[in-house]
């Protein structure tokens, strides 16, 4: 098949890219990474409107719940990125995302068919580890066929999809259980011995297989581009695991207080995801598919609004200055998202409640959609994988361990009376949302003024 190459602006914003056809276009492929990224969050997230029929379905305790939304899923997601990261460097990341969209896929519906925790688990966890893949992939893709400047724009866009997905999967997934539950639906599965979650699991898994070959199908991989300061380096050659380290954290200073900002970030939004459902349908004794109507469309809204003004700070940046104001962007940002953290779980009215949800996703996703960016500016190329792959492996290692986990201790601590959840989550969130606003200001201040990195 002949190639062509494709540019969406001028040379020095987007690399040239070498095609199969018409497709390959720079536009699409950020686009139809969003939308896998969207898939991976619906599959990802939908246990979260489901926590109430599985708890009570296979006799599970809230700490246990924590376990399946927090620690041994993203556990599992981390430890696998540490082992995809080598890959992202030097394989054909194209194919690599097309292969692990299609295990998620199976391993999602293979949940459909979970009796009891241990398969419900393992289960889960084949969904985290063929996710783990596609965030450094991606963002690698893009830091090869965009400039500095332009790469925090296409990140941001990719970024949006945390939230369409999480928002699907909640407003989706309440939708299809309570149809699921209701009627002839649930009279047909009960006849063939399946529960209206674990229908819910089948549903939102198999479109994902269609979503793998359309990646296979349409998507060829980029050359890779350098790094200007380390151009030199000869293509094939991947640096050692060691160089990565010392890059990260001798020569790039920031790079230390970024990551710890990021875990503590993302521990709140682990949190959030994984047990505000659960909140109202608890606390204003909400039905599933009411829950999904209400809280989606506010976890939606704000995220995207979020990423959208990160794409738009983005703008307002040099090549220069890109590092060191995207930082300073994310530390405001996350101050914002204080005050809002520790509100949202303990306002005694629902609606009040989701607001303040639509406010704290809007906050944290300027800074979620800014996140990749700094590693993508400062990193060489074959590095940039495996280091995109250590700021993953610690958010989910500690922030989705700790998180879900951790509310879902402190509630049952707590009594598990009437507020008890909502003062566990306000206690994690709030805790979490201030260390991120400490330590982005920290990183920034360690950002050399002019600093192309």
């Amino acid at each position: 098949m002949p190639t062509q190459t494709l540019s969406t602006e001028s040379s020095d914003d987007v690399a040239p890219l070498r095609v199969g056809g018409n497709v390959g276009h720079p536009v699409y492929i950020v686009l139809l990474f969003f939308v896998c990224f969207a898939f991976s969050y619906l599959d990802r997230q939908v246990v979260s409107i489901l926590v109430q029929p599985i708890k009570q379905s296979l006799a599970l305790s809230d700490t246990q719940i924590g376990l399946l939304q927090g620690f041994s899923f993203t556990m599992c997601y981390a430890t696998a990125g540490v082992f995809v990261a080598r890959l992202v460097d030097r394989a054909n990341r194209v194919k690599l995302i097309a292969a692990c969209i299609a295990i998620w896929a199976i391993s999602t519906t293979a949940c459909g068919f979970a009796t009891n925790f241990p398969e419900l688990l393992v289960a889960r966890a084949g969904t985290a580890i063929a996710e783990a893949a596609l965030s450094p992939a991606a963002l690698s893709i893009f830091s090869d066929i965009f400039a500095p400047r332009r790469v925090a724009r296409a990140s941001s866009v990719f970024m949006l999809g945390p939230y369409v997905g999480g928002g699907l999967a909640l407003f989706g997934g309440g939708m299809l259980l309570s149809a699921a539950a209701g009627g002839s639906g649930n009279a047909w599965l009960a006849a063939h011995g399946v529960a209206p979650w674990q229908a819910v699991f089948i549903a939102v898994g198999l479109p994902g297989l269609a979503l793998a070959a359309l990646v296979a199908l349409t998507v060829r991989e980029p050359q890779r581009r350098e790094v200007q300061a380390h151009a030199a380096r000869a293509d094939d050659e991947v640096p050692s695991l060691k160089d990565v380290l010392i890059e990260l954290f001798v020569r790039n200073r920031f790079c230390l207080a970024y990551f710890a900002a990021y875990v503590a970030l993302i521990t709140l939004f682990y949190s959030h995801a994984a047990w505000f459902p659960t909140l109202l349908m608890r606390r204003f004794h909400l039905a599933p598919n009411v829950v999904g109507q209400m809280a989606a469309p506010a976890y939606m809204i704000g995220g995207m609004l979020g990423v959208a003004c990160a794409g738009m700070l983005a703008t307002r940046v040099t090549d220069e200055t890109a590092l060191r104001r995207v930082l300073a962007f994310s530390a405001c940002a996350v101050a914002v998202l204080v005050p809002a953290a520790i509100a949202m779980p303990l306002v005694g009215e629902s609606s009040v409640a989701v607001v303040l949800y639509g406010a704290c996703a809007f906050a944290a996703s300027i800074a979620m959609g800014l996140a990749p960016v700094p590693l993508q500016i400062a990193m060489p190329n074959r590095m940039r994988g495996r280091s995109l792959a250590l700021l993953v492996f610690m958010t989910n290692a500690i922030s989705g361990g700790v998180g879900p986990l951790s509310v879902g201790y402190l509630n049952e601590r707590l009594g598990q009376t009437g507020t008890s959840l909502g003062m566990a989550l306000a206690l994690v969130g709030g805790v979490s949302a201030l260390a991120s606003a400490v330590l982005y200001t920290v990183a920034t201040r360690r950002v050399p003024p002019a600093s192309t990195q």
